[in-house]
């Protein structure tokens, strides 16, 4: 059910096969023999296809040459016709020998014609990794305007540069075979027209990986806000930062929405990864900030901030050539989005019920004055319950 085989693999196969007497008479004692490669173990009979005829099969060594006899009649009619099925595996394969040999044979004891022609089926041995790059973006949107952020005068900490972004990317090798040798490139947005758009702190690796940069990392000296011992952190030659005020309206950023490689100064980041067994990844942490200054003075345009991974798979430990070598890329972004405000949340519950406390006091204050200057009395309607109290002693006196 295959035609290949593939090294580091289980490869799990089924031969299946047709074994026919044409001949005027009966085969006795007649048996399939199946010699086995030294790469492959027997598993049991297929039973997946009830087409197929269950055979009663005994696993032997002979002369270090280990072979499968199975029952096929005594005798074997003329006329029959049957298929059947067998399982193997094949786990110990060699990148010294290009395909596998099975042998099969019809074997009987007949004085004449006791054997059939003998079937070899020679799977191709290839080699094949199954390779991915992951990546996600944490937080997967950053919120602008940012929290408790003021534009500083001086840039000291690393919290003085805006929100953080972390990107990790994750080279995963699914096999079934192995790789040697692969080279990842990641490349994020720096700058454009001198202005800071993400600004690269460090980075950390897990497994067999080793990365350098073309750009410096946290080239402004500033103070981390946290650091691992375990993971190696670049700080090479400071370039020159700019932060001269330019005209918003006239540069390039004002009319771009995505920002990648192709349109923005980017960094890049170089790792050679090495052996990755089948099952094993390589682990890839960058640390940035959000340059806040750039887009407040965009405010409530919407960016996205695009990263380009890509990886090329440069060497297999094998001698038997690959097909071909696995590559791809990973584009992950984060999207600038920003908050339009909210005078709810803006303003401090504390705020509100004073102001209403100071509204019920004025309002009552007033309603006081009123009285005293005798508003509500004169206010009253003529032939009010109150002057007609007021009439009934002078209508009694007159009377």
């Amino acid at each position: 059910d295959r035609k290949e085989v593939y090294l580091g693999d289980d490869n799990s196969l089924t031969l299946t096969f047709n074994a026919r007497n044409e001949g005027e008479g009966g085969a006795y004692e007649a048996e399939l023999y199946v010699a086995l490669p030294p790469e492959a173990d027997y598993s049991g009979i297929a039973r997946n296809n009830e087409s197929l005829t269950q055979l009663t099969c005994s696993y032997e060594t002979e002369n270090q040459t280990r072979y499968l006899s199975c029952d096929l009649g005594n005798p074997m009619k003329a006329g029959t016709n049957l298929w059947a099925g067998l399982r193997f595996t094949v786990p110990r394969l060699k990148d010294t020998h290009k395909t596998v040999q099975f042998y099969l044979q019809i074997r009987s004891k007949n004085e004449n014609n006791s054997q059939s022609e003998a079937v070899y089926y020679n799977p191709e041995v290839v080699v094949q990794a199954d390779v991915i790059l992951q990546g996600v973006s944490r937080p997967d949107k950053v919120f602008f305007p940012p929290a408790n952020w003021k534009v500083p005068k001086n840039y000291g900490v690393e919290q003085d540069v805006g929100p953080a972004v972390e990107h990790i990317y994750e080279l995963v090798n699914n096999g079934p075979s192995r790789i040697s040798s692969t080279l990842l490139e990641l490349r994020c947005p720096l700058r454009i027209q001198g202005r800071s758009l993400l600004y690269p702190l460090e980075f950390f690796t897990e497994g067999p990986i080793n990365c350098s940069t073309d750009k410096s990392m946290n080239h402004l000296k500033l103070k981390l806000q946290h650091i691992s011992t375990e993971s190696p952190i670049l700080a090479l030659k400071a370039d020159e930062h700019h932060v001269e005020k330019r005209d918003v309206h006239k540069t390039q950023l004002a009319h771009l929405t995505n920002l990648s490689c192709s349109n923005v100064e980017c960094w890049t980041l170089q790792c050679n990864v090495g052996l990755l067994e089948k099952g094993t990844t390589a682990i890839l942490k960058m640390r940035s900030r959000v340059w806040a200054e750039t887009f407040t003075e965009r405010a409530y345009k919407q960016y996205v901030m695009e990263c380009l991974a890509r990886f090329n798979v440069k060497k297999m430990p094998y001698v038997i050539p690959p097909k071909h070598y696995p590559s791809g890329q990973k584009k992950v972004v984060t999207p600038i989005v920003w908050n339009k405000p909210d005078i709810e949340n803006s303003i401090p519950l504390w705020i509100i019920v004073l102001a209403i406390l100071v509204g019920l006091l004025l309002l009552a204050l007033l309603i006081y004055v009123l009285y005293r200057f005798g508003f509500f009395k004169r206010s009253l309607p003529y032939g009010t319950a109150m002057e007609k109290a007021q009439l009934k002693p002078q209508a009694a006196s007159e009377a």
